[in-house]
């Protein structure tokens, strides 16, 4: 079902987001978490929940924050702006070929 579906594109998924996530910042030079739920919200699956969807974006920031180092918080907890470090910089440059 829907689930099982789900499951089997969260990979892809996470790439694709990641990837708006990038664009977005290289379009921008700086995003706050808001900025980011109001890019990535609507093309969550419609499976998870709100909460899950908060979780989802905050995993993912995480995720391209410490594992993958392509992008950076400057600001606060409560205020995060988010922007591209030099590595997620060379990656964009290598997205700008493909169209999102």
């Amino acid at each position: 079902g829907d689930r099982s579906k789900y499951i089997r594109n969260r990979a892809f998924d996470d790439a694709y987001y990641k990837d708006l996530v990038l664009k977005y910042l290289g379009k921008y030079g700086e995003a706050g978490r808001r900025d980011i739920d109001d890019v990535l919200t609507d093309k969550l699956s419609d499976v998870l929940s709100e909460p899950q969807k908060r979780s989802k974006i905050r995993n993912l920031l995480y995720a391209m924050s410490r594992r993958d180092a392509t992008i950076q918080n400057i600001g606060s907890n409560k205020a995060s702006r988010w922007i591209l470090t030099e590595r997620g910089k060379g990656i964009l440059a290598l997205l700008s070929d493909k169209k999102i």
